[in-house]
């Protein structure tokens, strides 16, 4: 692992939640109704959970910050998560479908989408979702190194450049789809535009089905727990119609 790399990978992650703190934002909230909203869940979450019975061994182990059995089980559900992603989505039907050139950028923005929603589900668990949600992120940046390594023969500079706007980008990505899910489906649309089709012409039939599979797949998203957020419970990234 390349230590200066991986430093720089967390710093991104502490950069987007200092950014949605700053903004009084959760971060990613899903507010979908009827569904429970992510505030409610943290209430009920936190008066029904019971007592924790953790094992001497546990206690120990968890006052160590370098072996804490949460934070550990978490960071690992959230690559699995991510991996659960880029391994069972179909890149290749999304593009020919909706009309996406095949580039890198389209399966960056695809990627970022579904991270997000990733995210936007975390959110409800208060701290640990935090941990979770900067997990996925950091999971993703490092995809995002292996993967332009096999760009070929690409100037670095140039190429470190375009990441690096990747990555100031994705934070107002986030904002803008954090705002698109609370809002009405034309403030959604409106945010999917602006980032899979970078403001170029769209059909609006695809645009539309974008809305609804962001919605959709939210609301499959909202209706895990917290065990089965964790445990990685496979989610079906399932195209419309398929659904």
């Amino acid at each position: 692992m390349n230590f200066p790399r991986l430093r720089a990978i967390r710093h991104q992650a502490r950069v987007i939640a200092n950014i949605y703190n700053s903004r009084g934002l959760k971060s990613c909230k899903n507010t979908l109704k009827p569904q429970l909203g992510a505030s409610q869940r943290v209430a009920s979450t936190v008066e029904v959970k019971p007592e924790q019975t953790d094992g001497f061994l546990r206690k120990m182990l968890n006052k160590l910050p370098f072996m804490n059995i949460e934070r550990i089980r978490a960071q690992s559900s959230a690559y699995l998560l991510y991996e659960n992603v880029v391994d069972k989505l179909d890149y290749v039907e999304l593009f020919e479908r909706y009309e996406l050139p095949d580039t890198f950028f389209s399966w960056f923005a695809i990627t970022e989408l579904h991270v997000w929603m990733l995210c936007a589900r975390a959110m409800a668990e208060g701290d640990l979702g935090q941990l979770i949600r900067n997990s996925i992120v950091e999971a993703l940046w490092v995809d995002v190194a292996r993967r332009t390594k096999q760009l070929g023969d690409v100037n670095p500079a140039a190429l470190r450049a375009q990441v690096e706007e990747l990555s100031h980008q994705l934070q107002a990505t986030f904002i803008a789809y954090d705002e698109g899910i609370q809002s009405d489906d034309i403030v959604l649309a409106g945010a999917i535009w602006r980032r899979l089709y970078q403001m170029q012409y769209a059909s609006p039939h695809h645009v539309e089905d974008f809305v609804r599979y962001v919605r959709q797949h939210m609301a499959q998203l909202d209706r895990l727990t917290k065990e089965q957020l964790l445990a990685v419970r496979p989610v079906k990234w399932e195209l419309i119609d398929k659904m």
